[in-house]
């Protein structure tokens, strides 16, 4: 009995330690740091020279009723690569951050349920596209060190993450989700008294169908639609894009991609990856990845004036219709030209 009445006046006395010094009974801190090396092994015009891209976060995560989330995210960062420079856009890399660590509140949002089938979120910044729906269909989407390995259409037909937005998940059963989600660009307007959110330089509607862990299967089909594609970008006109995607999880690997056709005034355009990933590889959490694909090309920036345009089929090389492939492996990669067909592949290793 004094043993355990030892324990106890222990135990209490280090609960009282952690009350008093704990950061939130509310709010968990959350960090995340990634240091990119980044040594071409050959020329991807103007980057001849090793670099160093590095990104912080911290993400302030309030829940008041236990099933709602506030997530606040301060966020600094410098350099990037893989960029392929003005008028040859590659993407950049995937943890790209600004510059000069300058720090930004760069999401905050608020998640709530709506009974139990349906949970909302209202943002003032930092979701569009993507940051709306169900992510089971996109495994390279988070650990891939290429911006290539995210599925690009979200962020090229979409509008800025700077924006406010609404989303709603709807769970029709534990495996059919409904996402549905509104966007209005900042700067643009969201902001902006004097123009207003239904009044925005860009605004974009998504809607997407999941069926998630349904044995191997993940599967989504989404529609995306885009007011004006974004400051930068060569489409200045409506878009409407319509997407399948599928992750086949057989655990101990998966097999993942995505077809994206997008119509415009003028032209259209069609994009899609695919690749094949190993989950725990060497060690456990750790994930291997080879995929490919062709990136949107009909809205890359073909000029410095963003209201041009583009030609139908023009890709994002200078020449308009210059391929090439890409290997990256943590920071490394390696790029050189190929034969002309119109189109860019990209091999990456997460």
């Amino acid at each position: 009995m004094a043993t355990l009445r030892g324990r106890v006046d222990a135990l209490e006395a280090e609960t009282a330690t952690l009350r008093a010094q704990q950061f939130s009974t509310t709010t968990k801190l959350r960090g995340e740091a990634v240091f990119n090396l980044i040594t071409p092994f050959d020329t991807l015009a103007p980057e001849t020279s090793t670099s160093v891209a590095s990104r912080a976060r911290l993400n302030f995560d309030t829940s008041f009723s236990g099933r709602d989330r506030l997530r606040i995210r301060l966020q600094a960062g410098d350099g990037n690569a893989i960029t392929g420079g003005p008028g040859n856009p590659l993407g950049g890399l995937a943890t790209a951050a600004g510059g000069g660590f300058n720090v930004d509140v760069t999401t905050f949002a608020y998640s709530f349920p709506l009974g139990n089938r349906i949970n909302a979120t209202v943002s003032a910044r930092g979701n569009a596209g993507r940051d709306w729906v169900n992510p089971a269909t996109r495994p390279f989407d988070g650990p891939s060190v290429a911006n290539a390995g995210r599925v690009q259409f979200y962020d090229t037909f979409g509008s800025t993450s700077n924006g406010a937005g609404v989303g709603l998940n709807i769970a029709f059963t534990d495996n059919l989700i409904l996402d549905l989600g509104y966007t209005a660009s900042n700067p643009g307007g969201a902001t902006n008294p004097a123009v207003g959110i239904a009044a925005a330089r860009n605004q974009s509607y998504i809607a997407q169908l999941n069926l998630v862990n349904a044995g191997i299967l993940n599967l989504a089909a989404a529609y995306l639609h885009s007011d004006g594609a974004a400051a930068g970008f060569a489409v200045p006109t409506a878009t409407d894009t319509f997407a399948g995607l599928v992750n086949l999880n057989f655990g101990g690997f998966f097999i993942a991609g995505h077809g994206a056709f997008t119509s415009f005034t003028g032209g259209d355009d069609f994009s899609w990856t695919a690749g094949l990933g190993i989950n725990n590889f060497l060690v456990e959490g750790a994930r291997f990845g080879v995929y490919g694909g062709q990136l949107p090309t009909a809205s890359r920036p073909q000029c410095a004036d963003s209201r041009v345009a583009a030609r139908p089929g023009a890709g994002p090389h200078p020449d308009g219709d210059q391929p090439d492939w890409q290997l990256s492996h943590g920071g490394g990669s390696r790029r050189r030209r190929a034969g002309r067909s119109g189109h860019s592949l990209r091999l990456s290793a997460l």
